[in-house]
């Protein structure tokens, strides 16, 4: 028997709209979590929340849960008492998505029954590009392990709440395959430093670093920081709230009331918070991992063991080069040549791409990877040691061309969603996310490069950030970010910066 106790307060705002609360209780028993299905509907007052269940695994997606997910995300963008969207884990906080299931995709490939592959594949990206291109607001909380396929799930979401719990990254490179779920397009547009020419993004992909909830923040990776106690109270928050009259859910402006709710509970970073790349780190990072002036794995490696600068950098730069030695070859040429595509295409061609390339990493008729094997090795013989590489020649540009484009004997697309729409840059992430460092060089190049002799200062590059722009007014962090830049990007002069 469900017995719900409703409460309802009418609480004024300055948008001029009224908030009702609920209270929700249940006599219903719990159900045994083996008989629980592995992806949770529900529904917060105006919100629907959506919940991965699937704990033992680590919440791994797998083909039931993308379908799931999908079809019911569809069913939310036709609904008017749906407002928005909450992607969060039963599992919190040790893991919000490990990563997709490919370890059952692996077990698929060996006995060649490709077609399931392909379709576990389809399922997943589909659901990405879904949610990149979804009208209604996307709320992820990423409080804990958020991996692989964690990251598709939240990279495209303009409201991405870290956590002290967070644990980010794209570790493909150690199974033989490659930075998928539309990551190489998300990191190119959204990560805040170092990322001129998609250097920290390619960093990132190559390396499979793991990055901590602040970290992921300061990085653009996450758009919030939100202590995990909190959450649930925000939850409730984001179920109150409802566009004003003249309004709809898809409106900017309430993207906008959306934003300005998570940043009640926006918590402090920790109070012994390092931000973990120094100024000389990302020093190595831009000049190693420049796009356009590393055509091969090989420049990269070349410009890692050749590096001039400080000890420091030195140190960093063969520690990288140590840890790519270790990475699958062919996958790295592949990530390489994705970032290169995918940053600067639209995303349905960039999810697409992605999907041609996990299909024929998994059918690998011309035998130049070895997902299967290493996928085996790592997450199903549960090997502590890396896998021992045996594909380690340079792959031609031509069978680069072959792994990541489509074969006309075996045709494939995306499923349809609601939007029909793509786009080449986020809508929203931008607004509600710290700035890059080319939002910042855009404002100082543009106060100083004129015939005045009109100078700018480090306060005013502050103050303009921290306070004149509305959506990122007081925002946390964001004082701390200008001033990384400004010190490693500008230099003084006539009492004044310059970019660099």
């Amino acid at each position: 028997m469900l017995r719900n106790t409703l409460k309802c307060a009418q609480l004024s705002s300055k948008y001029g709209f009224k908030t009702t609360t609920r209270t929700f209780m249940t006599t219903q028993p719990q159900l045994n979590v083996t008989d629980a299905p592995p992806v949770l509907f529900t529904v917060q007052d105006t919100a629907r929340v959506i919940t991965l269940n699937r704990p033992k695994k680590l919440n791994a997606l797998n083909a039931e849960m993308s379908e799931s997910m999908f079809k019911t995300l569809n069913e939310y963008a036709k609904s008017d008492t749906t407002n928005l969207v909450i992607l969060k884990s039963s599992n919190r906080p040790r893991s919000f998505c490990a990563g997709g299931d490919v370890a059952t995709v692996a077990i698929f490939n060996f006995n060649k029954e490709f077609a399931k592959s392909i379709k576990f594949f389809t399922d997943e990206y589909s659901l990405n590009f879904q949610i990149a291109t979804y009208l209604k607001p996307i709320v992820t909380f990423m409080d804990g392990i958020t991996m692989g396929g964690g990251v598709g799930l939240s990279i495209h979401t303009p409201f991405r709440i870290a956590t002290e719990n967070t644990k980010w990254a794209m570790p493909e490179m150690d199974i033989g395959f490659f930075p998928d779920v539309g990551s190489t397009f998300a990191l190119p547009r959204i990560v805040t430093l170092a990322n001129s020419n998609s250097q920290m993004a390619l960093y990132l992909c190559l390396t499979g670093e793991v990055v901590t909830g602040a970290d992921a923040y300061m990085l653009g990776l996450a758009s919030h920081y939100v202590s995990s106690e909190n959450l649930d109270a925000l939850q409730k928050r984001l179920g109150e709230i409802s566009p004003p009259f003249n309004n709809d859910p898809q409106s900017a402006y309430f993207f906008g009331m959306v934003n300005e709710s998570i940043d009640e509970f926006v918590s402090p970073l920790p109070k012994d918070y390092v931000f973990k790349y120094s100024n000389e780190k990302l020093n190595v990072i831009e000049a190693c991992f420049n796009l356009s002036k590393n055509g091969t794995i090989e420049d990269i490696m070349n410009n890692l063991r050749q590096y001039e600068g400080s000890a420091e950098g030195k140190a960093f730069a063969q520690e990288i080069k140590t840890k790519l030695l270790t990475k699958s070859p062919s996958s790295l040429q592949i990530a390489l040549r994705l970032v290169q595509e995918n940053s600067r295409d639209h995303i349905e061609s960039a999810i697409k791409r992605d999907l041609y390339t996990a299909a024929n990493m998994c059918m690998n008729q011309d035998s130049l990877v070895e997902f299967s094997e290493a996928t085996k090795h790592k997450l199903i013989d549960k090997q502590k040691v890396p896998y021992p590489w045996t594909k380690k020649e340079q792959l031609f540009v031509s069978q680069l061309t072959s792994i990541t484009s489509p074969k006309p004997s075996l045709p494939m697309s995306l499923l349809r969603n609601t939007s029909n729409v793509t786009w080449t840059q986020y809508p929203y992430h931008s607004k509600y996310q710290l700035p890059t460092e080319q939002e910042i060089a855009a404002y100082i190049e543009k106060r100083t490069n004129d015939d005045t002799g009109a100078k700018v200062t480090e306060r005013e590059v502050l103050n303009h950030f921290a306070n004149v722009i509305p959506s990122r007014r007081g925002k946390l962090g964001i004082q701390s970010l200008c001033k990384i830049v400004c010190e490693r990007k500008c230099e003084e002069v006539n009492d004044g910066l310059r970019w660099k």
